[in-house]
């Protein structure tokens, strides 16, 4: 079976930073109601203007500390990720699925190649075509612009990502060595509605079918894998990645991957 690494400590404080991040928003918001209460029950047509001056700037400073919270729970505080690894159950335990513990978010280093998986934990109608990404509009994901996940350009950001991986695999090995890498885009909400159309797109949705992420993995049967000397090289630089990003995290010194100490 598949073999996941993820970076738990990074993930389970900045889920936790998103918990108390919302949970002060609430405060900030309800604190100033909760006093101008007996104003507002007074019979008074006006509330004094100090008090509409700090229910206006805690309503502001609560949306802002809302949106903060939103973002730091929608990437790491529901760890959609997970549907990612229980995808990849049957598979071979040289299978080896990467979260937060390299350069890029998520990556599985596989018998074949390394492949750079492009979650989007997104839901509604969602449609691609050669002419670009356009996903669907509502009042309330307007309304979380900041907080949630935005659609982007899958295509180009799966690119960059690549890119990145590449370079620092060519930054620890040498860049005479130059492995295989692949890159998937997986939708991983069950509510998502992708649509395609007059684009070959390498789009996974998980909520298509079980095999759905395995079948996509196959390669065809000329495709040969790589040499051993290869693939102990790529596992012996990510693991050692991991570790360190996790000895880093777990001591309070990155968030998202950035110092803050």
């Amino acid at each position: 079976m598949a073999q996941i690494v993820t970076n738990t400590p990074l993930v389970e404080r900045n889920g936790r930073y998103g918990r108390w991040i919302t949970t002060a928003s609430l405060l900030v918001i309800l604190a100033p109601l909760a006093i101008t209460l007996p104003s507002l029950f007074s019979g008074r047509n006006d509330l004094p203007t100090d008090q509409l001056v700090i229910m206006y700037g805690a309503l502001i400073i609560g949306l802002v500390l809302s949106n903060v919270g939103g973002y730091f729970l929608n990437r790491w505080g529901f760890k959609y990720y997970e549907a990612v690894g229980n995808a990849l159950k049957g598979t071979d335990k040289k299978y080896r699925l990467y979260n937060y513990s390299l350069p890029v978010n998520h990556v599985l280093l596989t018998p074949y190649d390394v492949t750079v998986l492009l979650l989007k934990n997104l839901e509604g109608q969602i449609s691609a075509t050669q002419n670009g990404w356009r996903g669907s509009v509502s009042i309330l994901r307007l309304l979380r612009y900041f907080s949630s996940e935005q659609l982007g350009n899958p295509t180009q950001d799966l690119e960059k990502q690549k890119e990145k991986l590449r370079a620092f695999v060519h930054e620890r090995l040498g860049e005479n060595f130059k492995p295989p890498i692949d890159g998937l885009i997986i939708f991983t909400n069950p509510r998502a509605q992708v649509e395609i159309t007059n684009a070959d797109l390498p789009v996974v949705i998980l909520s298509s079918g079980p095999d759905a992420l395995k079948n996509a993995l196959k390669k065809p049967k000329h495709i040969q894998p790589m040499s051993k000397t290869m693939y102990d090289a790529l596992y012996e630089l990510f693991e050692e990645e991991a570790e360190a990003r996790r000895i880093e995290a777990q001591r309070g010194l990155v968030i998202a991957g950035r110092k803050i100490f």
